[in-house]
């Protein structure tokens, strides 16, 4: 009865009532997009494909006649695409993507099955996208920095990597709503990452050890993209405000002191001009008065010269006393004018003397 049974299922198998086919193995990273690419050159007359997954195998897409039609199934919501070849392209993949794939095949003679056996792992350390731009930030020592990605559409699954060796710092399954993933275990990064609804990455309390490169990987069902920033954490030191308010006090002194200066030396210069000025007024002065007594000395000195001729005139006409002792009271007159010009002549000296 046994070798019964087994003689019937291998005609079967024969004849095509049953397709039996080796699993072919798929590897796909994380994020990425795989293709199931059947060979249905040797079946003909197909009626109808449905590509089941798991091992219970739920029906996900399936080609019947000229329509391609996709199940609701919410792991592969938007992932899924179809061609008339049979090809199946998953996008964006997840690790929960990962599992039994079977082609069922129905046509003229029978039912084929044609299996995959899909794992997707997770990003590597070192991650594409190295020709992309490179953003440089910087940070002084204890603030926070934010490193910002594209507008998302909420199906992206955003991977972040730190340093050359690309460590996984950190990671987000947006669509799935699930809660972002850290890494703990190493000391720099410990309850100093966040990442916001958007996916950007924010770096609290940084430190010196936070100087590197950062990258990161978007994948959603669209597409990949990929973002690189470098991080300069610098030493704590004084704020541009801080410096511009310090340059600010250190112009307005100086400016201050200038003025307090300019105003010492206007001072001071004044003060001099005053007084010489009021010394050129007693200069004046004093000439002036040199000057009428050097004139009143002129006067004197034409009175002596008449006083002269008339002594002369007198003593060529001496014919008495009377005449003599009015020569003599003359010349005693010109003797105590001629003291009188001689006194003043020392005090002119003595003023011009002081100039």
């Amino acid at each position: 009865m046994k070798s019964t049974y087994t003689l019937v299922l291998s005609l079967l198998i024969m004849y095509g009532v049953f397709g039996v086919e080796t699993e072919e193995v798929k590897s796909v990273m994380e994020g990425d997009s795989v293709t199931l690419n059947p060979d249905l050159s040797k079946i003909q007359g197909m009626v109808l494909l449905l590509w089941r997954f798991g091992e219970k195998g739920s029906t996900i897409a399936q080609i019947d006649g000229n329509d391609i039609i996709y199940e609701d199934y919410e792991v592969f919501r938007g992932r899924l695409q179809l061609d008339q070849t049979g090809s199946l392209t998953i996008t964006n993949v997840r690790t929960n993507h990962s599992g039994l794939y079977k082609a069922e095949v129905s046509h003229n003679t029978g039912t084929s099955y044609i299996m995959f056996r899909v794992t997707v792992y997770e990003s590597p350390s070192v991650i594409a996208g190295a020709e992309t731009e490179l953003k440089p930030m910087s940070v002084k020592e204890g603030d926070p920095v934010t490193l910002h990605v594209p507008q998302i559409q909420g199906d992206e699954l955003i991977v972040w990597r730190f340093g050359d060796e690309g460590k996984l710092i950190a990671k987000a399954d947006i669509e799935a709503k699930s809660s972002s993933l850290y890494d703990e275990t190493d000391e720099r990064f410990r309850d100093r990452l966040k990442l916001d609804q958007t996916g950007s990455l924010i770096i609290t309390n940084t430190r010196i050890t936070h100087t590197g490169e950062y990258k990161v990987k978007i994948s959603s069902n669209k597409q990949t993209l990929y973002k690189r920033f470098t991080v300069t954490v610098s030493e704590p030191g004084l704020s541009p405000a801080a410096v511009a308010g310090i340059v600010v006090v250190v112009v307005g002194g100086v400016l201050l002191l200038t003025a307090a200066v300019g105003a010492f030396f206007y001072r001071r210069k004044k003060t001099e001009l005053n007084n010489q000025k009021s010394k050129i007024s007693e200069t004046l002065k004093e000439t002036s008065v040199i000057s009428g007594k050097l004139k009143l000395m002129s006067e004197i000195s034409t009175q002596l010269k008449q006083m002269t001729e008339d002594c002369e005139k007198e003593l060529s006409e001496i014919s008495g006393h009377h005449q003599t002792l009015k020569i003599s009271e003359n010349l005693k007159e010109m003797l105590d004018i001629s003291e009188q010009l001689k006194q003043m002549s020392k005090d002119c000296e003595k003023k011009l003397c002081k100039y």
